[in-house]
């Protein structure tokens, strides 16, 4: 075991891992010590799914602590990265590193609570322009993505979808809440099955969560036989011919893989958007791509568009919001800036600016 100070990984969700991998694997390749850290003090359904996850892991210098066993020992990390900052990680770490999950919902993902982050780690420049906080923000690209351009990744599916394709493979990955789409286009999409091989991936959400059970009443009544939650995202954009969502984060999955995204729309959606009720907005990023990609209100649309897949070509005007949003770089060595930028951070000494972890203080005790 190296003797460099240890890195934590912070996770609540099995998601998160494949959010961190390529940045451990860079981070151990230059001799760090790196672990997972599973909140166990949250929702059981997540945990579980967590656990298993690791289970499945091949890598036997990456130890897992439990976040609970953290806090009763007392135990402070030199660092520590996490996808957003919760008050459970107070006291956990000399430095905190954020690195990025996904892009929407900008008035969650671009909060005040970014001030506790000694370094911020963004897939480009829009991101890093709205979080640079004391020059805590770098430009890194997307780490997870270095699977997609390097093709690291099982394509075992593709190649089965692949054979004797009669008809285009469309993938459905919606949201969940009140954003979800699945009540307002479960039935209409059970119709478009005659003309496409329809796949479901859902969101962990509705998945997981318990408010979420109509959704996946309606899921199992349309598309039992549909569900593909446990295949990897990659080798599904690989497949499709077409992607639809609705307010995920999935659609810039969709766009970084050069794919047709379509977003779903219902009567009420512009409602939720003007009001505070959810946390994304008509500003947010994911509404801003509304204004770049393609949108269906009806089945009738939907259908039209399908029938045009074959002449569609990615705009221009889309490729270059997917170096602004989705990733700068596009070279699949994102995972080894992380690594560099973290490395980094640790040669300095703690804090890195005395202003800032004071307005962290101060944040915290008001609002914890």
């Amino acid at each position: 075991m190296s003797e460099r100070p240890l890195i934590g990984f912070y996770m609540e969700t099995a998601f998160h891992y494949d959010v961190y991998k390529n940045i451990i694997l860079a981070l151990q390749a230059s001799g760090h010590a790196c672990a997972l850290v599973i909140s166990d003090v949250i929702e059981a359904s997540f945990v579980k799914e967590m656990v298993e996850k690791v289970k499945t892991l091949r890598h036997p210098d990456l130890p897992v602590f439990t976040l609970s066993k953290l806090v009763s020992e007392r135990v402070v990390l030199p660092c520590m990265v996490s996808p957003y900052y919760t008050p459970l990680l107070k006291g956990r770490a000399r430095h905190h590193v954020r690195a990025l999950y996904g892009l929407a919902k900008d008035r969650w993902g671009h909060a005040w609570w970014n001030t506790f982050y000694d370094l911020i780690l963004c897939y480009g420049d829009h991101t890093q322009e709205k979080l640079n906080i004391a020059g805590t923000a770098v430009t890194v690209g997307n780490p997870r993505f270095d699977d997609w351009h390097n093709l690291r990744y099982d394509r075992s599916l593709v190649q089965a979808l692949g054979r004797n394709r009669k008809k285009p493979v469309v993938l459905y990955a919606p949201t969940f809440g009140e954003l979800c789409s699945v009540p307002h286009w479960a039935e209409q999409l059970n119709a478009l099955q005659s003309r496409c091989t329809l796949l479901i991936r859902l969101h962990h959400g509705t998945r997981l969560r318990p408010s979420e059970a109509a959704s996946r009443a309606l899921v199992d009544r349309y598309f039992r036989k549909n569900i593909v939650s446990g295949a990897g995202a990659f080798p599904l954009l690989e497949a499709a011919d077409m992607v639809l969502t609705d307010n995920s984060g999935f659609l810039f999955d969709a766009i970084h893989a050069g794919k047709r995204t379509v977003l779903l729309e219902w009567p009420g959606l512009k409602a939720l958007l003007e009001s505070d009720r959810t946390l994304s907005d008509l500003h947010s990023a994911e509404q801003q791509a509304r204004k770049k990609i393609e949108t269906a209100g009806s089945l009738k649309t939907l259908q039209t568009l399908l029938e045009n897949q074959s002449s569609y070509r990615v705009p221009d005007e889309l490729t270059v919001f997917r170096q602004r949003y989705c990733d700068k770089f596009q070279d699949g060595k994102a995972g080894g800036r992380a690594a560099t930028a973290i490395a980094d951070l640790l040669t300095r000494p703690t804090p890195v600016n005395f202003y800032l972890h004071s307005l962290r203080e101060q944040l915290f005790n008001t609002r914890a």
